[in-house]
């Protein structure tokens, strides 16, 4: 088991470290990139959201907070896509998804 694993964030191209189990966004901010969101990590916005490109298996599970944040925030039709909360994504191995907005702070 790697001790961390590679997030590639489309369309900037970036890669992050991400320790194994840990929370993405959280690991991106330790990184030093800026990612758009409005609550602070508090699953509330769903401003941070991602869709998942490939390693969709390889993240945690959606909890009841994350899914009631996506439904409110963006609709019935966000649950038809991979798409999750990178305040609330765990990750256990390398992943890629799309976030436009991520940038290097």
């Amino acid at each position: 088991m790697a001790s961390a694993h590679t997030v590639t964030i489309e369309p900037s191209g970036i890669e992050t470290p991400v320790p194994h189990g840990e929370n993405l966004m959280q690991s991106a901010r330790a990184e030093g990139l800026w990612w758009p969101n409005q609550c602070d990590m508090q699953c509330r916005c769903a401003g941070c959201f991602v869709l998942i490109l490939e390693g969709a298996e390889r993240t945690s599970q959606m909890g009841r907070a994350e899914r009631e944040a996506l439904l409110n925030q963006r609709g019935r039709n966000a649950l038809d896509q991979p798409v999750r909360l990178a305040c609330q994504l765990g990750v256990y191995g390398d992943l890629t998804v799309r976030k436009t907005g991520v940038r290097r702070a």
